[in-house]
């Protein structure tokens, strides 16, 4: 189900079972994991594209794998701590809709471009689950605590764009320009200051002082490169040191 491709300094995932909506089974999870650590550990990557194939972008854990009366032991929330704690930023290219644990994952990553029109709901409470406590507190920062609620209490569903959902996605576009626009978006990204970017996604997600990461990219050559690009009026070329 998990397809890995690369094009330059940009990995792209795909979930790749559309005849089951994407719907991630225990395995899958697993291997996604797998494909998100080899794209972190390889420094020629700077950037990692999440996205699915067909007209839904995943709808989340798949029921198959539910027993009633049995917790399910299902990794999908450590799986989107894995995804928060990566070195590369992470593009989300939701090509349609975003369902149960898939929008823990879709916040989890750091940008995201929607397909017009695409649907995103949480049905925990339609099926009589409680989510993991990590991922309502994920859901409740990326949204904020009204639109968390709405998603998780009322079961509520968003049309994309939504105004209620604010700059939760960089950008909406038609399903004939998305691909386009999710390439674009990861090579912006891949051209920037590696150590500025990585520095900057921990500093966001962990909310700290951030002065040793500070403190290194002001001392680094990509720093002094950037310095010289601009007085010579050339595009800067980052390595990542």
């Amino acid at each position: 189900m998990i397809e890995v491709s690369q094009s330059g300094q940009v990995v792209t995932i795909t979930l790749a079972a559309p005849e089951r909506r994407n719907a991630l089974r225990i395995a899958d999870m697993q291997a996604l994991g797998d494909a998100l650590n080899q794209a972190d550990n390889d420094p020629n990557v700077r950037v990692c594209i999440l996205t699915g194939q067909g007209k839904v972008f995943s709808a989340g854990a798949d029921f198959g794998e539910l027993t009633a009366g049995e917790r399910p032991d299902i990794p999908l929330a450590e799986l989107s701590a894995r995804i928060e704690a990566m070195r590369l930023p992470v593009v989300a290219g939701l090509n349609g809709a975003v369902m149960g644990a898939a929008v823990d994952i879709a916040a989890a990553c750091d940008l995201r471009v929607a397909v017009t029109g695409a649907r995103l709901a949480i049905p925990a409470a339609m099926i009589g689950v409680h989510y993991p406590g990590a991922s309502i507190a994920r859901i409740e920062r990326s949204f904020g605590p009204a639109v968390a609620k709405r998603l998780l209490l009322a079961a509520e569903t968003f049309t994309l764009p939504d105004p209620a959902l604010g700059g939760w996605v960089t950008a909406c576009t038609d399903a004939e320009s998305f691909g386009q626009t999710v390439r674009e978006l990861g090579c912006k990204v891949a051209s920037l200051a590696p150590l500025s970017v990585s520095g900057m996604k921990r500093s966001v997600n962990d909310r700290d002082d951030a002065a040793a990461r500070v403190t290194a990219c002001a001392e680094s050559a990509d720093h002094a490169e950037a310095l010289s690009a601009r007085k010579e009026k050339r595009t800067a070329q980052f390595q990542g040191q």
